[in-house]
């Protein structure tokens, strides 16, 4: 078997395709992909799951997030896609968090979850994040992220920000 070792490759003509063992280069992307994260504190209801409204995109490749009514990704195209989120939960005051949850929900049931419980030794704040790959069909399929903050005393906070709570997926490719 040789290799063909070049610096770039560029259509014979102006707009053609190149291909690669018979694939289009062009269709070898991540999208659909997006990122979007809190952008204000968000107070919820004591040890009550809550979808986290993530409303200020980072990017959203081909507009299948829905940052403003159902904080929804739908992607348009099948595949494989890799999903992430980072939820920073808080209480109120220092030793009242007894426990943060992050879920990724598909199609309104859990996928999967990121769990983490303080039996005795309560804490303020914590952050639960996790990745993983998740099948959508790219019709009717859909992603939501929530929450669940469980206080000793009051109501829990989701901090805001693009580092605290944010949640994200890109379509994998050659899968």
């Amino acid at each position: 078997m040789s290799k063909l070792f070049v610096d770039s490759i560029e259509p014979k003509t102006t707009g053609g395709d190149v291909s690669l063992n018979g694939t289009l280069a062009a269709s070898l992307t991540n999208a659909p992909a997006f990122e979007a994260y809190l952008s204000s504190i968000q107070t919820v209801t004591d040890a009550t799951t809550t979808k986290v409204q993530a409303n200020t995109k980072v990017f959203d490749t081909n507009n299948c997030y829905d940052n403003s009514t159902n904080y929804r990704f739908t992607p348009t195209v099948a595949g494989v896609y890799y999903t992430y989120v980072n939820l920073t939960g808080k209480a109120g005051g220092d030793n009242q968090l007894a426990s943060v949850d992050a879920f990724i929900f598909k199609n309104s049931s859990v996928y999967s979850k990121s769990s983490t419980q303080f039996f005795t030794n309560y804490e303020k704040t914590y952050t639960c994040s996790f990745a993983n790959s998740i099948v959508m069909n790219g019709s009717t399929d859909y992603l939501e992220f929530f929450g669940y903050v469980n206080v000793t005393t009051g109501s829990g906070l989701f901090l805001a920000d693009s580092i605290s709570t944010y949640f994200g997926a890109y379509k994998l490719i050659g899968v």
